[in-house]
């Protein structure tokens, strides 16, 4: 169902909606074509946009709905008169008025579930078996003896089982876990499609994994000696 405007509010929609007409086709250029066109100008459209979007959030009650992706990535909330300096946040906006329910969340589908990494350890010469429960606070970690709660990121206990299991895994293993976690939320993955994301993860473990150098490295005994 529509937002019912009135006439002022009708006449920030047509401004909103004409500056950000303006911002794509400038975005869809060329690099040589938009040299020719002036950053400067676009700046000012951008902010134009940005107070006549926020000047009318203000005014309607109830106040729209966005995505949390959408004020996760903003790092403000929709009062923020620089909330609406951006084409996301517009865009919904506008979906907003023509249909209210537009910006619904689709429903966190996994909260609670059980889920796997199969990672191949040097240590034991096989693929050993990490437990992950995805929950509100981010993923409950078990291995072996060790259960402990995670951020969204799985930090800090999946990188300390890991190397508890002299395991080498990627540099930003934390970025892309907290990337599933919100994800799965955001866009209410199935199961199946987080767990196909963590096989990929797991896969991701295990090449850097299996290609260490262990030909380079000092054996234990030889670093116990130079130590």
């Amino acid at each position: 169902m529509k937002v019912e405007l009135s006439a002022e509010q009708s006449e920030l929609k047509n401004r909103i909606q004409s500056k950000l007409e303006e911002i794509l086709h400038f975005l869809s250029l060329s690099r040589e074509e938009r040299q020719v066109q002036s950053y400067r100008h676009i700046e000012q459209v951008y902010d134009e946009m940005g107070i006549a979007a926020h000047s009318l959030y203000l005014s309607l009650n109830p106040k729209p709905k966005h995505l949390k992706k959408t004020v996760r990535l903003r790092k403000m909330t929709p009062g923020d008169p620089q909330f609406y300096q951006h084409i996301r946040p517009v865009q919904e906006l506008l979906n907003y008025l023509n249909n209210q329910q537009a910006n619904d969340e689709p429903c966190d589908q996994t909260l609670g579930e059980t889920f796997y990494l199969n990672v191949f350890t040097r240590k034991w010469g096989k693929s050993d078996r990490y437990t992950l429960i995805r929950n509100e606070e981010g993923w409950l970690v078990r291995h072996s003896s060790q259960t402990e709660q995670g951020g969204r990121d799985a930090e800090p206990i999946l990188s300390y089982v890991l190397r508890y299991d002299q395991v080498s895994y990627p540099r930003n293993l934390s970025t892309i876990m907290e990337d599933i976690w919100y994800r799965a939320a955001e866009e209410g993955l199935t199961r199946e499609k987080v767990q196909a994301m963590l096989n990929e993860v797991a896969d991701w473990i295990t090449m850097t994994e299996q290609n260490y150098p262990s030909h380079i490295a000092l054996e234990n005994e030889e670093k116990g000696y130079f130590s």
